[in-house]
């Protein structure tokens, strides 16, 4: 009968049940990528909507790798505030608004992101998109709030991704995400 062999040679050692006895090391895919190819990254949203239903961020990867959102943090200036996350549009909407530089999270990488990131306080009118999730904020203003994606939400190459806030008024996110394959 063949058996798997630890790195000695030796025969892997298995508990009554036939499973295998071992000692591992995990890590979230996410510090492997930092770590290892320095392709992790935040982009902060610093935003005041002027009115209800704006499209106020938008994000597009050029990137051959996939794109992967793994967690959003993030804080507003009113408690009744709801963001959508929509995934699919078809354009970039007004084109309009400030460019927004993604920042790796390993000082030494040197990697710059090749996405198309913007921020605007009146409304992108981006067209397109379905819904993927909604960011419901805390009962209490300027309260720092985290939503974690540990399936990721995930852009291949040329697939846009856009938030609106249902109501106006002062936004701050943090946006964390990697480039995987």
């Amino acid at each position: 009968m063949p058996t798997v062999n630890d790195a000695n040679g030796e025969p892997l050692l298995v508990n009554s049940e036939g499973r295998a006895l071992t000692y591992a090391i995990t890590e979230t895919e996410s510090k492997h990528v930092n770590e290892e190819h320095g392709k992790c990254f935040s982009v902060l949203v610093d935003v005041t909507t002027a009115t209800t239903d704006d499209d106020f961020f938008y994000l597009k990867n050029n990137e051959t790798e996939k794109l992967v959102i793994y967690r959003i943090e993030g804080w507003c200036d009113d408690a009744n505030q709801e963001i959508k996350i929509l995934l699919g549009a078809t354009d970039a909407g007004t084109a309009d608004g400030d460019d927004l530089t993604p920042v790796a999270l390993n000082a030494g990488s040197g990697e710059v992101p090749a996405i198309d990131c913007t921020q605007d306080a009146t409304d992108l009118a981006i067209t397109g998109g379905s819904a993927v999730d909604l960011l419901k904020f805390s009962t209490v203003a300027l309260t720092k709030d985290k939503w974690d994606y540990p399936s990721g939400i995930i852009l291949p190459k040329n697939y846009r991704l856009h938030m609106e806030a249902a109501l106006a008024g002062l936004i701050n996110l943090n946006i964390f995400f990697y480039f995987h394959d």
